[in-house]
């Protein structure tokens, strides 16, 4: 795990970047949790590396395990998320933050239409790598 990658995220500048290395990212439903009395959502997704450039050893690119957890979180709301369908898999495609008065509605878009909306007192995100890498069953790709 040396190549194991942490950031922290501030601002809505900070969380562009880690939205781009958490683009592709599939979550499972079971691993996303809200937790209100403590006004944090957590996940865990399999992260695509795009950071790497091994296309020689691993062509398809490589995966790996990644927490992330949002704090100050007030609200969440699903929208075309079934939170009950625990087994589920999402396709994590950005995650954006826009300032509404003195606070922050921050979006986890996922393919389909799917999205959680989180009413947050600011931007306080941390991305964790959490495993050894593994080989991907296939490079992501985007028709649009």
């Amino acid at each position: 795990m040396s190549d194991t990658l942490k950031l922290l995220a501030q601002s809505a500048e900070d969380l562009t970047v880690m939205s781009s290395l958490m683009q592709d990212a599939t979550v499972r439903v079971g691993d996303i949790d809200y937790m209100a009395t403590s006004h944090r959502l957590a996940f865990v997704a399999n992260r695509f590396r795009w950071e790497k450039k091994r296309k020689f050893f691993r062509p398809k690119g490589e995966r790996v395990r990644t927490g992330v957890h949002l704090n100050s979180i007030t609200k969440v709301q699903a929208q075309g998320i079934d939170m009950g369908a625990r087994e589920d898999v999402l396709d994590l495609l950005s995650m954006e933050a826009h300032e509404r008065d003195e606070a922050f509605d921050i979006l986890l878009n996922f393919a389909g239409g799917a999205t959680l909306k989180l009413s947050a007192e600011c931007v306080d995100a941390v991305m964790s790598d959490l495993s050894d890498d593994w080989e991907a069953l296939a490079r992501p790709h985007h028709t649009d």
